[in-house]
């Protein structure tokens, strides 16, 4: 599992003072929005075992790691933009977290919009349901805090430069 430089939630921090703790340490994320962003990056590395200790799913309770792994095989995740949270502070017991996150599955790219249903569990947060919708082929919206040059390592997390990876496409 490559390691990005870049916290691939996109807050602009090393990913080991940002996501990269808390998949250390499954369980400490303080917020809902730290935990999202938290998952997003495990989706985005491929670390399906964090997913899975972090979520207690309603419709899918016996889902593991290799379940979620089978069905994200061929999503490269690219970019997260949260974009409204309701509650989920580490006082409350509930939370919600709008996002969307831009993927690329080939050589299409997409964009998953969800609100995100989260619960404090002794002390834990974890993700419990989401309502999502999927667009195919949207055009990535490119942000000035997500701007890579083309020699840059790509914010994936492959390890090759940009240009040779995601660029590419």
């Amino acid at each position: 599992m490559p390691i990005p430089v870049n916290c691939p939630c996109g807050t602009g921090n090393p990913y080991e003072m940002c996501c990269g703790m808390y998949h250390n340490n499954p369980g400490t994320a303080p917020t809902a929005e730290i935990l999202m962003r938290s998952r997003y990056s495990a989706f985005a590395i491929g670390d399906f075992e964090y997913i899975a200790v972090t979520q207690k799913l309603k419709e899918d309770p016996k889902q593991n790691a290799k379940d979620i792994e089978a069905s994200n095989q061929n999503t490269q995740w690219i970019k997260l933009e949260v974009t409204d949270t309701e509650a989920g502070l580490e006082k409350d017991k509930t939370g919600m977290v709008y996002f969307s996150a831009h993927f690329k599955e080939g050589k299409h790219i997409g964009r998953l919009s969800e609100r995100s249903l989260f619960k404090k569990v002794k002390g834990q947060w974890f993700y419990l349901s989401g309502e999502h919708e999927v667009e195919k082929n949207t055009p990535l919206i490119k942000s000035d805090e997500m701007k890579i040059g083309r020699n840059d390592p790509c914010s994936c997390g492959s390890g090759k430069k940009f240009k040779k990876c995601c660029a590419s496409a």
